[in-house]
């Protein structure tokens, strides 16, 4: 493989797309790719975008009867919020103290005894879930958002515990029978959970790798075998990214209001601030330790929880030693196809693009590089499929509260009734959130999904891997259903009749939805 291949040696002849700064906000937010392949654009057209008109004209009278049924909701009870924050993709928002917190947690809770402990101590019992960063959201009229930390206490062979919620440097604590201000504290912690998803952890799954998924097409040739690892799950996502970030319909425009399936309680401009919360990261003493930069090399795989554990199974046991096999092929380049001088041009403009992303010093390790190729077929497939799936099946749109009507909870409310049911939203808000959740939440794998993915490698030694790629995912799969431990079963890699039980559901090829 020549360092001088022609053109046409490439999926788009060297002139395919690129990563820019983000239009938005370029200090912030992670590198954009704004000119789509029409090759690309079409195949969204066809498949996702149909898929989105048919739901505009189908499913508004759906989004309808269901608004209609849960009008009067006025908030979880403290069990299903507890059960919320512990065995779902909340759970990726699990962190520990900070000074700050111990502080703010001993002089409202004297008798929560871990809150006079040292740091290190208290952090054997407690966590927290922190979604200050609300702070940034600037709420359309007559709607309020609020920044909570939810703090939890570790149970002995138990689910954790809730032990409080502040709100604007307020803590509540959990009442039975539930009163107001517990009850609206408990709103507005799900509302936070609810946009930090939507704005924070997951969009670190889309677009810091549409700048890899660039990159790799134009500056790698077709016959590479990391061309050919990561094109199959690279098909959909950078015309599905540049809708979301760009289009006129997307949810994240600012006439967003103005479409009949934007349930959000801010302006684009302004929610797009919460992406850079999650790429960034944010600093200084109001946000402690809630916010780190987003690094490529560290995904989250290890924050204590059945999603976790799911998750973590998929890249150690099937993932990564695929892609490390594919990785010392190509160091060790039996064929003498001079395949490494790509690599480190495409490691070296890929480290220029995404944070954190392996140096181009390092391709030589076929661990860091198997490492590095692992984080990106994983994260189009299964990371992502998975945190939708949880996010749609596991939260019902309610339960998102993306738009509140009813003011965050003061001292004042503290033993007061629930008062606020039939007006917590009106039918319009929940209509607009279960048409949304239908049309972007919600999982709908494209043939081919992640089991029937296959690769154009044109080595027997690539090809073994590959089968034994294959013999792993399902290994993993048979495990999560085996073991009732794990709790969170969603995705399968086929469409066996399991945890999935529909195409739908099992686990995509690549970031589809």
């Amino acid at each position: 493989m020549s360092e001088a291949l022609l053109p046409d040696q490439f999926l788009y002849s060297r002139k395919g797309p690129w990563p820019q700064p983000s239009p938005s906000h370029p200090m912030k937010c992670a590198d954009e790719v704004l000119n789509i392949p029409p090759m690309e654009a079409l195949l969204f057209n066809e498949t996702i975008g149909a898929r989105y008109l048919e739901a505009r004209v189908g499913y508004p009278p759906v989004a309808a009867r269901y608004a209609s049924e849960v009008f009067e909701w006025a908030g979880p009870t403290t069990e299903h919020f507890t059960n919320l924050m512990n065995n779902t993709l909340f759970t990726r928002f699990k962190k520990p103290l900070a000074g700050e917190d111990l502080k703010s947690l001993a002089g409202a809770l004297p008798d929560l005894p871990e809150a006079k402990m040292s740091l290190s101590d208290a952090n054997a019992q407690l966590f927290k879930y922190d979604f200050t960063a609300m702070d940034l959201v600037k709420p359309i009229d007559g709607t309020f958002v609020a920044p909570t930390v939810v703090y939890f206490k570790k149970a002995a062979g138990g689910d954790a515990m809730v032990a409080s919620i502040r709100i604007n440097g307020v803590h509540f604590k959990p009442a039975n029978p539930v009163d107001r201000a517990w009850a609206l504290a408990m709103i507005y912690a799900l509302q936070g959970a609810a946009y930090h998803v939507l704005f924070v952890v997951h969009p670190a799954l889309h677009f810091p790798m549409d700048s890899v998924n660039a990159i790799t097409k134009t500056s790698v040739p077709m016959g590479h075998p990391l061309f050919q690892l990561f094109h199959p799950h690279s098909a959909y996502s950078l015309p599905l990214d540049n809708a979301v970030l760009e289009s006129a319909e997307s949810v994240v425009n600012n006439n967003a209001q103005g479409t009949r399936f934007d349930p959000l309680t801010a302006d684009a401009y302004n929610l797009k601030l919460l992406f850079g919360a999650g790429y960034t990261g944010l600093k200084g003493e109001r946000y402690t330790n809630g916010y780190p930069q987003y690094s490529y090399m560290e995904p989250q795989l290890d924050f204590d929880s059945g999603y976790s554990t799911w998750l973590s199974a998929y890249f150690k046991d099937a993932f990564l030693p695929f892609c490390t096999e594919v990785a010392k092929y190509i160091i060790e380049d039996p064929r003498k196809e001079n395949l490494m001088p790509y690599v480190e041009q495409w490691a070296k403009y890929c480290h220029t693009h995404v944070l954190g992303f392996i140096h181009p010093d390092e391709v030589k390790d076929a661990d860091r590089l198997g490492y590095a190729m692992a984080v990106y077929t994983w994260n189009a497939s299964v990371s992502h499929g998975g945190d939708h799936w949880s996010f749609a099946q596991q939260v019902q749109p309610v339960e998102k509260c993306l738009r509140i009507r009813v003011a965050p909870p003061t001292a004042e409310d503290v033993g007061k009734p629930v008062d606020f049911a039939g007006k917590l939203f009106t039918g319009n808000d929940m209509q607009r959130a279960a048409l949304c959740q239908y049309m972007f939440f919600q999982t709908w794998a494209i043939k081919p999904n992640l089991a029937e993915t296959m690769y154009a490698f044109t080595n027997k030694r690539l090809q073994d891997a590959y089968d034994a790629f294959q013999v792993a995912l399902h290994a993993v799969n048979d495990r999560m259903k085996a073991d009732a431990s794990t709790y969170f079963q969603p995705l399968v890699p086929d469409a066996s009749i399991g945890a999935s039980g529909t195409y739908e559901m099992t686990i995509p090829q690549s970031i589809q939805y």
